[in-house]
């Protein structure tokens, strides 16, 4: 049996116009047993759309902040840069993965873009919109135990990772705020922010607003969010 094919997006420099992707989630998606190929930011729609059928599942990775016209807010200070290319790149292929019944994972800002395509909203930035004892944006700590997360009862994800909570490493300033329609809320911070969210109909769709890909090798549960889409991508 072969291996699935996993799509995977990218971050976009624009500055030297070149595409950036950390090579954790290539190592992440291989070690599970799939195997990555990188999609580009393009406008090309037509394109993106072909490339995607050649694969059986969407990896969302993480990045810049999201353009928060995208859900229907103006952009404050306290926003950071936005590629608008890619967030334009990720809505074709969000949708596209959707009509598809693509497995998808978000993870980070892949979390975010996944909620703001589907109609949600996200703070543009947890300390001055939230507000929280909790201190989310842990740069200095990039694969540390930045704060732990509950796994909430009767979700995918809780079945996935097989216990109540867990330590996660924390790389974002911005957050869910209103989840989208039909998606729920998998997983919490200690200061109730939105950590994980997926399908309410049961369809493959997890996203995760922390970075496994950076955790798996010294925390193997992490692992199991990757062994899930593979397995979603390989029915």
């Amino acid at each position: 049996m072969s291996k699935p094919i996993i799509a995977l997006t990218a971050s976009w420099n624009m500055e030297t116009l070149r595409m950036i992707l950390n090579q954790d989630y290539i190592h992440a998606v291989a070690d599970a047993g799939g195997v990555p190929i990188v999609l580009p930011c393009t406008t090309d729609e037509e394109g993106l759309r072909s490339a995607l059928d050649h694969a059986d599942g969407l990896l969302l990775t993480g990045g810049a902040d999201i353009d928060p016209s995208l859900y229907g807010e103006e952009t404050l200070p306290c926003c950071g840069t936005v590629t608008r290319i890619r967030d334009d790149t990720e809505l074709v292929l969000i949708r596209h993965a959707l009509e598809k019944k693509m497995p998808i994972l978000g993870i980070c800002r892949g979390f975010e873009i996944l909620n703001a395509a589907l109609g949600g909203t996200l703070y543009q930035d947890i300390g001055q919109q939230y507000g929280s004892a909790v201190s989310h944006p842990r740069y200095d700590i990039p694969g540390g135990d930045a704060h732990t997360v509950q796994y909430l009862e009767g979700t995918l994800l809780k079945s996935i990772m097989g216990e109540e909570k867990g330590y996660v490493n924390s790389r974002h300033h911005q957050g869910v705020k209103e989840p989208a329609a039909g998606l729920k809320i998998c997983a919490k911070a200690p200061d109730g922010l939105t950590e994980g969210l997926e399908a309410e109909d049961g369809r493959p769709i997890l996203a995760v607003q922390w970075h496994p890909e950076s955790l798996y090798q010294r925390l193997p549960v992490q692992r199991r969010i990757f062994q899930w889409l593979i397995r979603a991508a390989s029915r």
